[in-house]
């Protein structure tokens, strides 16, 4: 038992938009066995929420798949009492096409209507964020879209909008603030991309994308192509599609961030993407990986590496009293519907 006062848990859910339509799937009965009884609890998933492109308008032949995708989630919840968040990610986007706010905004408004809260669905209106949520006067969770960055086409902004930034300077002015004033609480920051990541989006690849480099895209694609086939893994790794950590245009949040983050000891990321399970420790901050709802895919090790496992589940954290966290992974075990308790252990 632990001798701390728990305050708060939080179950961090990445990349469930491939759940089992029409039957039980493992992930959610995996959820639904460590639902917290006390509605002092959020579950956040953290983007990705609908494969493969979102929610499509209502003539579309994916809508009613895309459709039963949440719905099965919010099935899931039906006896939780806690908070519920959704944020996005570029699938939720139409895979980052041109026409992606439109997919994101009808998502938004299914979401929020489904769950009977306006506020489920954050940041608000496709808006890059950060929006703050007070949870209590030693927890505070910011949500930022780091979609946003990389979307082609419209990308909403400033007021008029319904966004409470004006331009992207104005971001990190106002996200700085939220850290300020929040800097003797527990912060949680949760964005779809990570900042740091042992995996294919943070460029490491295997010895096999090297050989057959359409594993990338395909997982059966053995198209042998030595020697030549390292030029798509390295060119990812060094310049980066735009769902990759070394995009151009992911580098400027990525790298204004950590700067930021480096001021706040303690502070907590938390981010999906990678459909695998990480806990890196670097410059005093803890950043979580968690997008191995749907599927898994490999992870190396590293130096700032606390935990890193290719399977499929989602981390719990604890929060207690004396603003100590306890971080758990639990993963799918085809045997025991409460799956494993794989790893725990406390933050930084």
């Amino acid at each position: 038992m632990d001798k701390h006062q728990l305050i708060y848990e939080i179950l961090l859910i990445g990349d469930s938009g491939n759940v089992k339509r029409k039957q039980p799937d493992e992930l959610l009965e995996l959820m639904k066995a460590h639902l917290p009884s006390s509605k002092d609890s959020a579950v956040i998933f953290l983007g990705d929420n609908v494969y493969p492109k979102g929610l499509p308008a209502e003539d579309d032949v994916l809508r009613e798949d895309a459709e039963t995708v949440i719905i099965n989630h919010h099935k899931a919840l039906a006896d939780y009492n806690g908070k519920v968040i959704f944020i996005s990610g570029n699938h939720d986007w139409n895979k980052g096409k041109e026409d992606g706010i439109e997919y994101v905004l009808r998502q938004e408004h299914y979401i929020n209507k489904l769950f009977n809260n306006n506020e489920t669905y954050l940041p608000a209106n496709g808006c890059p964020g950060p929006k703050e949520v007070i949870i209590n006067d030693q927890l505070v969770i910011v949500a930022i879209n780091t979609q946003w960055w990389v979307q082609k086409g419209f990308r909403p902004i400033g007021k008029h909008e319904g966004c409470d930034i004006e331009n992207e300077n104005d971001f990190f002015t106002h996200l700085e603030e939220i850290l300020e004033r929040n800097k003797n609480k527990r912060i949680l920051v949760i964005g779809h991309y990570p900042i740091y990541s042992n995996s294919l989006h943070g460029g490491k690849y295997s010895l096999k994308h090297h050989l057959f480099p359409f594993t990338l895209y395909k997982k059966k694609a053995f198209l042998p192509l030595p020697l030549v086939g390292s030029l798509l893994p390295l060119y990812r790794k060094f310049f980066g599609a735009r769902e990759d950590l070394s995009h151009p245009r992911f580098k400027v949040l990525r790298k204004k961030l950590k700067v930021i983050f480096k001021k706040y000891p303690g502070l907590i990321y938390a981010a999906g993407h990678e459909h695998n399970l990480q806990f890196i420790e670097k410059y005093q901050n803890n950043f979580i990986v968690s997008g191995a709802a749907s599927k898994a895919t490999y992870v190396v090790d590293s130096k700032h590496s606390r935990f890193g496992i290719s399977a499929k589940g989602f981390f719990k954290l604890k929060f207690y009293d004396d603003l100590k966290v306890k971080a758990e992974v639990l993963i799918v075990d085809e045997n025991n519907v409460a799956g494993e308790l794989i790893y725990e252990g406390w933050m930084f």
